[in-house]
């Protein structure tokens, strides 16, 4: 149908008595765009050759690989988000929502490819927004993915005062015949892991607990560091040391990302049945003494041993079963590699993962 041009065109700035913006109800349009302008070209840095168009466009448009799988996971930060605001790791919140992301695709063996995520907050001044995509974009780098685009959310009156959500998807790629094959775990069957840096991202209300009851002081100092600096630390990223590992030997049959839940929840999810993974206490003690700076000794004054086995991941953050034909090739590899031996396959005992 013809529009017939017809009359004067409206004026455009028309006033209006008492006139209210949207700066009036709490969002920063002006300053919503300069910040989307910084993240774009902080996000540039990240992108790889599958990214035909990243950050800007309504949508990213990326290069799907002929004959992989695509993997697609989503998480967030949690309440560590809380005491890093007030600690002022900012940046390092970047990295976690990334970390935890990440991760995941990698216990099904995929490639971290395209990351995306989401910022919902009362005011953009409350919350350092660049600081933190700087950390998100330090952890797509090391990860080798690509900050393809997200959402900032100013939502006054749905989000209180100083609250900050965060949330990460990423999406991953792997070839069909590297999945993780649970069916072939037998007994016999050898259990290595990745040390975590610490607490990771998992755990917090109960941290957060320890530390309003004044069980856990914050400021002290704790094996020649604020105690602080070890709790909040980045959740560690395994990609590196996974396809380090993998180029040398091959692909685990299954793998875990030891998030909440714990080893028992996360490394039980890929035990078949009818059988148990034996994990072993002694070595977990070595590896966080060595790597998490004993921090999982000084939580368990205060919790159950039962109860820090269900929350906390004990000093390991990504365990990897593989065939006793080939576990002496990787133990030759350990202090290279950093993989550790953690235990065994054996037949059911009344749990998938029991401690020894």
């Amino acid at each position: 149908m013809k529009i017939r041009r017809k009359g004067k065109i409206s004026k455009i700035g028309r006033k209006v008595k008492s006139a209210l913006t949207y700066l009036d109800a709490g969002v920063n349009l002006d300053r919503a765009g300069e910040i989307k302008q910084k993240i774009k070209e902080i996000a540039s840095g990240t992108l790889s050759h599958r990214v035909l168009q990243g950050v800007g466009p309504f949508s990213a448009v990326l290069e799907v690989e002929s004959g992989r799988v695509m993997l697609a996971t989503c998480d967030g930060v949690g309440t560590k988000t809380l005491l890093s605001l007030k600690y002022g790791k900012v940046k390092e919140l970047g990295y976690d929502l990334v970390a935890m992301n990440v991760n995941d695709i990698l216990a099904m063996h995929g490639e971290p490819e395209f990351f995306l995520d989401y910022i919902g907050l009362n005011s953009l001044d409350e919350f350092d927004i660049l600081e933190f995509i700087e950390g998100v974009a330090e952890a797509c780098k090391v990860s080798g993915c690509s900050l393809v685009g997200g959402e900032t959310a100013q939502m006054k009156g749905f989000y209180s005062k100083g609250a900050v959500e965060l949330v990460g998807f990423c999406i991953g790629f792997a070839n069909p015949e590297n999945l993780p094959r649970i069916e072939d775990v037998k007994k016999g069957d050898v259990v290595f892991a990745f040390p975590s840096s610490g607490i990771h991202s998992n755990g917090f209300s109960l941290m957060r607990k320890l530390v309003e009851k004044g069980l856990l002081k914050m400021n002290s100092n704790f094996r020649g560091k604020k105690l602080y600096e070890i709790i909040l630390r980045p959740t560690r990223i395994y990609v590196r040391d996974f396809f380090s590992l993998v180029e040398k030997v091959g692909y685990p049959k299954v793998s875990a990302h030891i998030t909440g839940g714990g080893i028992p929840e996360n490394l039980g999810r890929v035990i078949p049945d009818g059988f148990s993974a034996f994990i072993s206490v002694k070595k977990l003690q070595e590896i966080q003494e060595n790597f998490a700076d004993g921090i999982f000794d000084l939580i368990s004054k205060f919790v159950e041993e039962d109860e820090m086995r269900r929350v906390f991941n004990l000093g390991i953050g990504f365990a990897m079963v593989f065939s006793s034909e080939i576990s002496d090739k990787i133990r030759s590899y350990s202090s290279d590699l950093g993989v550790f031996e953690v235990g065994y396959i054996d037949d059911f005992a009344g749990s998938k993962v029991l401690f020894i």
